[in-house]
């Protein structure tokens, strides 16, 4: 199945990676609304127009600012495009969380059992979303982050790389 990639910055390169590393799906193009990205990306892939001048068997937003890719997202949804949720061969997801659609879960980042991911969320490379933990929509959690288990991520919320998000306590009575 040919896949779009709506972003022809770093992160739709590492988008790309995991997807021909996959092998389910194959990139197609880039797509991008910067006119100076067209031709050859990176060697390999090339960018085209703007997603919505472009057909494609289903799309990916590899935008890293949440509400960029939010937009873009919706857009597609809208109009009944595919969105399917990309995830690493070099990644491990339990086969008792759930993966919303448009989701991406990069190399070495480990999603456990009753997690539950939204859809259009960033699980960057290394990251842990440790079990029974919720990470809201058009979320990002970046690289070598850690979720605790059942610990929230709000949507749209950005984890930064290398921090910890601990489950909130209420405090003893």
């Amino acid at each position: 199945m040919d896949l779009i990639i709506v972003g022809a910055g770093a992160h739709g390169r590492i988008v790309a990676e995991a997807v021909s590393q996959g092998g389910r799906l194959k990139v197609k193009t880039f797509a991008d609304d910067d006119p100076a990205k067209r031709g050859i990306f990176f060697g390999i892939w090339t960018v085209s127009g703007p997603w919505h001048e472009l057909v494609g068997d289903a799309y990916c937003v590899a935008i890293g600012n949440n509400t960029v890719r939010r937009s873009i997202f919706q857009q597609l949804v809208a109009a009944g495009k595919r969105v399917p949720s990309i995830v690493s061969p070099h990644a491990y997801v339990s086969h008792g969380a759930v993966l919303g659609k448009g989701t991406v879960v990069l190399a070495g980042a480990i999603v456990q059992a009753g997690a539950r991911i939204g859809e259009n969320v960033i699980i960057g490379a290394g990251a842990v979303i440790d079990h029974d933990t919720t990470v809201g929509d058009h979320a990002h959690v970046g690289v070598n982050a850690t979720v605790a288990s059942y610990a929230r991520v709000l949507e749209g919320e950005l984890i930064p790389p290398g921090a910890v998000r601990l489950k909130e306590t209420k405090p003893q009575s």
